[in-house]
């Protein structure tokens, strides 16, 4: 992304325009899209050079090229897939997400160049990736920040939900009433292995609709408690709870995370196995100090609920939280619970499909940390 400070542009050029971009002394930099809406000027989608005649090439050339890269990875093809296709500047597409759900794809644009490309965004989605049907869920506070109105509905096609595979787990995804896409796809390589780990009795806090508790009963937990605020998601929970014949095996709890946390602590209920995955506490810089401390104090407080030898899942999606900063929040966090633990490897990141490039450190904003306690 090029700020507008740093250009400058002729008069009277329209939103969306595919343009060279040109050094002081008239050496090309790139190529990218015009925007007028917020501080940014340019969206580059190549740099170096320019190879595309137009916007139309453009746009089919960075989805095929997306594809390609998921294909290589073994996640696109698969008829109940579900995979991040469009990692914005992951993908040169700066201020674009798309997300596939076997044959839905949804995206959510933070910028008035793809509100404006937006049914060619559609149409290379459809023909590139074999979606059927296109939905755009762009209501992101980011658009409001920069004085954009939220934009919402089908693209293409007529379908607004589909069910996708993770392992032997299946989920349905709404995107219609579902949070961001409709799924959380940056934590599915976490899910997987928490379900492969997981054993006796199962918290799953901040489930939204049961990814973490649903792989660990699929693979032969005792039991899973799934703790969720939301009502829209407690019902596709509830739904993916049958899906995958685990129903009589959970106890779905709707109350929010910190309630649930003191009520539970005073009854003494311990877990074997726990996934603590909360919203970002920290949305700007000036929010840091005081997510730091809820951060803290979540995961302390869930550790109190561990039995001895437990698995801990800890998880931040706080881009403005570093990874060395989060693995102190959790050393803290386990030392103020009295708890001993080993780390099961390093903090993970970014899965394969949200690709993060030296000029994008805030698409890198997952952080996990597995560790047992004791």
């Amino acid at each position: 992304m090029v700020y507008r400070k740093w250009v400058e542009a002729p008069r009277g050029l329209a939103p969306g325009s595919l343009v060279v971009v040109e050094g002081p002394g008239g050496d090309v930099l790139g190529c990218g899209f015009y925007d007028t809406a917020g501080p940014v000027a340019l969206r580059l989608i190549e740099t170096g050079g320019c190879s595309y005649g137009g916007s139309e090439e453009a746009v089919y050339s960075l989805v095929e090229r997306a594809y390609r890269a998921r294909r290589r990875l073994g996640l696109a093809g698969d008829p109940e897939a579900g995979y991040r296709l469009v990692h914005s500047d992951g993908d040169m597409m700066p201020g674009l997400i798309v997300d596939v759900y076997g044959d839905l794809a949804v995206y959510q644009s933070s910028s008035i160049v793809w509100d404006i490309h937006g049914p060619l965004v559609a149409r290379a989605v459809a023909e590139v990736a074999g979606a059927r049907h296109v939905y755009e869920k762009s209501a992101q506070r980011t658009r409001r920040d920069i004085g954009l109105p939220p934009r919402e509905g089908l693209r293409l096609g007529e379908k607004t939900r589909a069910v996708i595979r993770e392992g032997e787990a299946r989920f349905i995804v709404d995107a219609r009433i579902g949070q961001k896409t409709g799924f959380f796809l940056d934590q599915r390589l976490n899910r997987l292995d928490f379900g492969r780990l997981a054993e006796g009795r199962v918290l799953d806090l901040f489930s939204y609709t049961g990814g973490f508790g649903i792989q660990a009963l699929v693979n032969g937990a005792e039991r899973a408690v799934f703790v969720e605020e939301d009502e829209r998601a407690l019902r596709l929970l509830r739904e993916n709870l049958e899906l995958n014949r685990v129903a009589d095996r959970a106890e779905v709890v709707w109350d929010n995370a910190w309630s649930f946390l003191r009520r539970a602590a005073a009854e003494g209920q311990r877990y074997d196995s726990i996934s603590v995955d909360p919203p970002a506490f920290i949305p700007h810089p000036g929010a840091k100090r005081q997510g730091v401390r809820a951060y803290e104090r979540l995961y302390s407080l869930s550790a109190r609920l561990a039995a001895e030898g437990s698995l801990l899942v800890l998880s931040s999606c706080s881009t403005h939280l570093g990874r060395g900063e989060f693995m102190a929040v959790a050393a803290r966090a386990l030392a103020r619970a009295g708890a001993g633990y080993r780390p099961l490897g390093g903090v993970r990141g970014m899965p394969p499909d949200h690709p993060v490039r030296p000029s994008s450190p805030h698409l890198e904003y997952l952080k996990t940390l597995f560790v047992l306690l004791g």
